[in-house]
């Protein structure tokens, strides 16, 4: 977050508070007699807060640190003191007794409060972005690539230790927030009531992200190799071949970061390793079974290895796949610090925060990256006379330029850069597993763990896995309908998966071809199926205990062009309809997957159905009335 933003919201709301106290001066000035002078007083201490926080702002572009430290002080004292000329006000009997002129004071009350809340927070956050200013200024350089080795672990050390002042300051912009949603829609302050709830809403996402930054600090050594080198296996899910946790393992990296600074950044192809061990005699780990019956493998390979819609479980698997066929062919491997997952979305996230990306002739833009990355590692590769053993080499040199330009972007796209993957973590286009117990518990914190929840309430996930239907997922429109009717029995639960396939037979996609899985709530009972095929029709069904969950795993088909509805009925668990509180369900995305719309219905006894219509692009929940 860069911190002229957080400022700069601090000077768009305090600089209405002199306006409105002024015109409350006129109005009550002759009723108010005896309380007058506190109320004027009121008004020249919320004048000189406002002076003092524009003094302060201002010496923000200048570095001027001592400055703001002064100014942000000086204000906060105005704004105390503003506060206790109104609070003398509160206790006279005249007020007491006219509860609408007690009504304007309060209003008064909390907007000043708001000021003496976001100056102290200027107070002290000052002397922690002057220290990273003077770290960064000593060596003149506009980013944090180019500085020394020795001065990014200073900056690293003081973004680790500020952590309770971040803490603090998160806090202190709810409290502001409280105290802006206690200020009335009418009365003295309705001139500037729509710019106070602009502001409110402005501090309440700058309070989101600072919520996630939080586990983000207690991560920051492991993160960044700070002050010990990490060691990170990357995942690149391709989600236009979808797979549970995300999409197709074709490419995966080795990242070594000590101090903030990349030690090691490199990128294979998936066949580099599965296909030497398809071979290799001490590698024979047993595949799912669906994996084996659709696919056709006998082995467990990397590529296939995230084959649980749980990223921890996945993950656990691919660091288990990786060591085992790289020890099989005499291949040494570390211990991982942790291993992160990341779609094509992120990625062109990214290059839409850069600029475009040139890689060997090819100029990659935030939206033609996946087709012609795909299209050049699965046709023209053969036309420029790459071998097929190379044809993804061409990744490696992508994601090297895209580093280079992330490495340089100056302080001031910071927020920016934070705001993007704090928004890719919300839509599961980044995962992370650490292998340790308290790390992992901060990764969940900050909503990057991709886990399976538990829910005490209704639960669904629908889960697709294209086994051998190239990249068409890209062509496969899908939409949910959910709906749940609670008797005086039971809750009845009734799926509606519709598929409708856009695509063709070409290079790129073919007929679809999934194994899906719908995970609901542990203990649920299967009541019918319909929409597939008779040969499909070997409906499993499963009580993963690990998960919490009962699972329902059929295969499908859909031919390009056609259109095709699965519905899938089934009984929730009665301890669900034995609940005494409302109805709740949790609805969570499938990492990768693309759906249109989720639509959801539930009706209790012979009420009216309640329905909800919305996108899934993150986990929803939904609680009746």
């Amino acid at each position: 977050m860069h911190y002229s933003s957080f400022f700069r919201i601090i000077w768009s709301l305090l600089k209405y508070v002199v306006l409105v106290i002024v015109a409350f001066v006129i109005i009550l000035a002759i009723l108010l007699l005896g309380s007058y002078n506190d109320l004027k007083e009121a008004a020249l201490n919320g004048w000189n807060g406002k002076t003092a926080i524009n003094t302060a702002v201002s010496a923000i572009s200048t570095q001027n640190w001592a400055l703001v430290t002064e100014q942000s002080q000086l204000a906060d004292q105005y704004f105390t003191a503003g506060i206790d000329n109104l609070l003398r006000m509160q206790d006279a009997r005249f007020i007491k007794n006219i509860g609408l002129i007690k009504t304007q004071i309060n209003d008064l009350s909390y907007l000043l409060k708001v000021g003496e809340i976001l100056s102290s927070s200027l107070n002290h956050l000052s002397p922690i972005i002057a220290k990273l200013d003077q770290v960064r200024a000593s060596v003149g350089v506009a980013n944090f690539n180019d500085l020394p080795e020795s001065n990014k672990r200073e900056l690293l050390q003081l973004i680790y230790e500020s952590e309770p002042e971040l803490n603090g300051l998160k806090a202190n912009l709810d409290l502001a927030i409280l105290n802006l949603d206690k200020i009335h829609r009418i009365g003295i302050l309705w001139p500037a009531y729509e710019r106070i709830s602009g502001i409110k809403n402005e501090m309440e996402q700058v309070a989101i992200l600072l919520n996630k930054f939080s586990p983000l600090l207690k991560m920051l050594p492991a993160l960044t190799g700070y002050p010990d080198t990490s060691h990170f296996l990357l995942i690149l899910q391709n989600n236009d071949e979808l797979r549970p946790s995300g999409g197709f393992i074709g490419v995966y990296g080795l990242l070594d970061l000590k101090n903030g600074a990349i030690q090691k950044l490199s990128t294979s192809d998936s066949y580099h390793l599965d296909a030497p061990a398809s071979i290799n005699d001490n590698w024979n780990l047993e595949p799912p079974a669906e994996l084996k019956k659709y696919l056709g493998v006998k082995k467990w390979y990397l590529r296939d290895a995230n084959w649980s819609p749980d990223w921890p479980s996945s993950a656990q698997q691919i660091e288990k796949i990786y060591r085992g066929e790289n020890l099989a062919l005499g291949n040494s491997v570390p211990s991982f610090t942790a291993i992160i997952a990341i779609t094509p979305d992120l990625v062109s996230d990214l290059i839409r925060l850069t600029g475009p990306i040139t890689a060997g002739d090819t100029t990659y833009t935030a939206d033609n990256l996946q087709p012609l990355l795909q299209y050049n590692v699965e046709i023209a590769y053969k036309e420029d006379n790459i071998s097929s053993w190379d044809r993804k080499a061409v990744i490696n040199e992508l994601i090297s330029e895209l580093q280079k330009k992330l490495s340089s972007l100056p302080s001031s796209r910071w927020r920016e850069l934070f705001s993007l993957v704090s928004n890719n973590i919300d839509v599961k286009n980044i995962q992370v597993y650490f292998p340790q117990a308290d790390r992992e518990i901060l990764v969940k914190r900050l909503g990057a763990g991709g886990e399976v929840k538990d829910s005490d309430g209704d639960y669904l996930l629908v889960v697709d896995a294209n086994l051998g239907a190239f990249k068409s997922d890209v062509a496969v429109k899908k939409n949910i309908y959910y709906s749940v009717i609670e008797d005086s029995n039971s809750l009845q639960a009734s799926l509606r998966l519709s598929y409708r396939h856009e695509g063709a037979f070409d290079w790129r996609t073919t007929r679809y071809r999934s194994y899906t899985r719908v995970y609901a709530p542990l203990g649920s009972k299967f009541v019918s199926l319909r929409g597939l095929d008779e040969s499909s029709m070997d409906l499993k069904v499963i009580n993963d205990t690990d998960l919490n969950k009962t699972v329902l795993g059929f295969f499908l088909s859909v031919e390009p062009g056609t259109d095709k509805e699965i519905i899938l009925n089934y009984q929730l668990p009665d301890s669900l309809h034995q609940l005494a509180t409302p109805y709740q369900l949790l609805v969570q995305n499938q990492a990768g997957n693309r759906i249109e719309s989720l639509n959801i219905s539930f009706q209790d006894y012979n009420k009216p159905a309640q329905v909800w219509v919305s996108d899934l692009k993150m986990d929803k929940i939904f609680t009746a009335k």
